[in-house]
């Protein structure tokens, strides 16, 4: 009997995590998916307005506006949401995302419009999605699944704009 009051610490433990918490907050669960949606957007208006000043062609610096004022709108969205969650969001990009915006910031005139094209507009977006669609379907919280449907054609829209684009851009 000891044996099994034990063995049903860790998987009450593992269980109690996944549920909502009584007071609003959000789980350990979804406060990860929060903290990388949240990173996302940040990271995504830091690379875009780089673009925006740095781009050589008028529709890849559209694209980057776009991009700009899009995520700040969700991302003010997002920053209400984590507020009434009791959340407090990062306020610095993890040292990755941050180095990918120096690296923006640093690459040289040519081949820019693909090289943001590709690794925001295409690959950061596919990343985007991937994590929208994952919040959407497992996150426990109502209001951070229905954020994360209502923001996915959004983002789904921007990859297939990079898309577009990318077919225009050469390096």
């Amino acid at each position: 009997m000891k044996t099994f009051r034990l063995a049903l610490i860790p998987a009450l433990a593992i269980g109690l995590a996944g549920m909502a918490h009584a007071d609003g907050a959000f789980n350990l669960t979804d406060k990860k998916l929060a903290t990388d949606i949240a990173n996302g957007g940040v990271y995504e208006v830091q690379a875009a307005q780089v673009a925006a000043k740095r781009a050589q062609k008028g529709s890849v610096r559209s694209y980057a506006e776009m991009l700009v004022n899009d995520h700040k709108k969700a991302n003010a969205e997002f920053e209400k949401l984590a507020a009434s969650k009791s959340m407090d969001l990062p306020r610095e990009l993890p040292h990755e995302q941050r180095g990918r915006v120096q690296g923006l910031e640093r690459h040289d005139a040519a081949g820019f419009d693909q090289d943001f094209l590709q690794k925001v507009g295409l690959d950061d977006h596919a990343k985007d999605i991937e994590l929208f669609e994952k919040t959407a379907e497992t996150a426990t919280d109502p209001e951070l699944k229905a954020f994360a449907k209502t923001t996915l054609p959004t983002l789904k829209h921007h990859r297939a704009e990079a898309e577009k684009l990318m077919a225009t851009v050469k390096k």
